[in-house]
């Protein structure tokens, strides 16, 4: 069976020396540690809503730059040489001495194609209109000779 001990009955020993004064000062160490903590962890801490709410605002601002930035700021190659003149154009391929067989060698022949098939349709159909007409005689040189 086991004893039972009285713990009033026993000899007390102080077995560890506390220096004086030191219960009176450990309430506001532990204090400024706690304090201490607070400072670096919420310094590191972003709250949830300033997240959501900021990548709310990245997000809008991309759709808003993407809805308003001019999408045609770089004219394609088509578009380039169609604000070129004729006339200017065909100055510079003679000044450079371009012969007509190099301009054939470097075009491609399916966009010949399509672009013959596509005029011949509309002048089958007659959809060709005056202005049309108008257009295509006034490219027509008829100051060379054909031999």
């Amino acid at each position: 069976m086991k004893k039972k001990i009285d713990i009033e009955s026993l000899e007390r020993n102080h077995i560890h020396q506390v220096p004086d004064g030191y219960f009176d000062e450990l309430p506001l160490k532990i204090q400024s540690r706690i304090n201490e903590e607070k400072r670096v962890s919420t310094s590191l801490f972003i709250p949830k809503m300033q997240v959501v709410w900021s990548l709310t605002a990245a997000v809008a601002i991309f759709l808003i730059g993407w809805f308003f930035y001019p999408q045609d700021s770089h004219p394609t190659t088509q578009q380039l040489l169609a604000s070129i003149d004729s006339e200017d154009l065909i100055e510079y391929l003679y000044e450079e001495d371009i012969s007509t067989d190099e301009i054939l060698a470097s075009v491609n022949e399916s966009y010949l194609i399509e672009d013959l098939e596509t005029l011949e349709k509309e002048m089958i159909d007659g959809d060709l209109s005056d202005d049309d007409l108008e257009s295509i005689y006034s490219e027509l040189d008829y100051s060379t000779e054909i031999m």
